[in-house]
């Protein structure tokens, strides 16, 4: 008679082994190229801002090498694509002009006075939403500084830049 054990041992022999009929090949793939994070965003920036910015206009606006590139102080209007938005022309003072690592991350920062309230706006330059970028008026300063935050809330503010626009005219 078989013993407790060997009865036990027998059914989880029958139930659990599988024999095998062919065996399973592993395909076995050559190494991938290793390509450096920073080249990959270089290329990824690349592609993105011949996409946004097919002609280079915008490119031009924020370079350094361009001495007719957008400074702040400078008075420009900012004109939006009816057809993809409902947004109304801005026309604003230049507090900075944000330059990034990547292009495409550039942006200017607009400082205005709409109805006696100061109003500031940071608008992406390569963004799909802008039609185009007019520059109204150039610094005509002596000094030229990076950044205008300074004039906030002085009386070197900017007051209603529309109306004193459509004066000058």
């Amino acid at each position: 008679m078989w013993s407790r054990n060997a009865r036990l041992m027998a059914r989880w022999a029958r139930t659990y082994i599988v024999p095998a009929t062919n065996r399973k090949t592993i395909p076995v793939y050559p190494p991938v190229q290793r390509i450096g994070s920073a080249q990959i965003m270089a290329r990824v920036a690349q592609s993105e801002v011949q996409t946004l910015d097919p002609v280079a206009a915008r490119r031009k606006l924020v370079s350094k090498k361009n001495k007719d590139r957008l400074k702040a102080g400078d008075v420009v209007r900012v004109v939006y694509d009816s057809a993809k938005c409902s947004y109304d022309p801005f026309v604003g003072y230049i507090l900075s002009v944000d330059r990034k690592q990547l292009v495409q991350d550039a942006s200017l920062l607009l400082r205005n006075q709409i109805a006696k309230t100061a109003v500031e706006i940071r608008v992406p330059l390569f963004s799909p939403l802008i039609e185009r970028i007019d520059l109204l008026r150039p610094h005509t300063s002596s000094r030229q500084r990076n950044k205008h935050y300074y004039i906030r809330g002085t009386k070197l503010d900017v007051g209603d830049l529309e109306a004193s626009l459509r004066r000058k005219k």
